[in-house]
């Protein structure tokens, strides 16, 4: 773990102790070694923090590219392992270096859905984290983040506030574009299940 990783890591674990108090994850489908892809959905800004904080393993993550044009935010965020993502269609540029964190055996944290969710509803995914996970021969572990979107009205009323990983979700099939798209839906599908779990529960 790069020391700008484990230094904004310590902070942010006190500030959200001191704020927060004690929120809940799980980590134990996270594979401790290997390529990994975390598939979360996004409900909020804060969303990236939390799957850094709730993964025992140093994370990458994929933001889009505005959040990186000011010379010292953007400095700073490249120093904590943020990948510059243009939005506007495929960046064939951030997937490959995606690829590569991965092929070196790291972690790459990343949205389907491309945007955040104004409504805390699943919406409709791309296929850039089944490309991805079939490319890189990833493990691809689902994660559904709950109360994010909710974090400040949470310092008063201690609202629930938790990430829940999942079991891996296979990746196999022909290199081909329905391939990517299958296991995407798949891993949709999966992160869905997570909140029906949770409701029931």
């Amino acid at each position: 773990m790069t020391l700008p990783y484990r230094v904004a890591c310590t902070v942010l674990r006190i500030f959200m102790r001191l704020l927060w108090g004690r929120w809940g994850s799980n980590c134990e489908f996270i594979p401790d070694a290997g390529p990994v892809i975390i598939a979360s959905n996004h409900i909020s800004n804060w969303d990236p923090v939390l799957l850094g904080l709730a993964c025992r393993r140093e994370v990458h993550f994929l933001a889009k590219q505005e959040l990186l044009r000011n010379r010292l935010f953007g400095h700073v965020l490249r120093k904590v392992n943020v990948i510059s993502l243009s939005r506007g269609g495929s960046d064939t540029r951030a997937l490959r270096r995606a690829i590569e964190v991965l092929k070196h055996g790291g972690v790459i944290a990343m949205f389907p859905e491309g945007t955040r969710s104004k409504t805390g509803e699943l919406g409709k995914a791309k296929s850039g984290a089944g490309y991805v996970a079939h490319t890189s021969g990833a493990t691809i572990v689902p994660a559904l983040i709950r109360g994010s979107d909710k974090m400040w009205r949470s310092l008063v009323n201690r609202g629930e506030l938790r990430v829940t990983f999942g079991r891996p979700v296979p990746v196999h099939g022909a290199s081909t574009s329905e391939t990517y798209r299958d296991v995407t839906m798949r891993v949709m599908d999966a992160i869905a299940a997570l909140g029906e779990e949770r409701a029931r529960s």
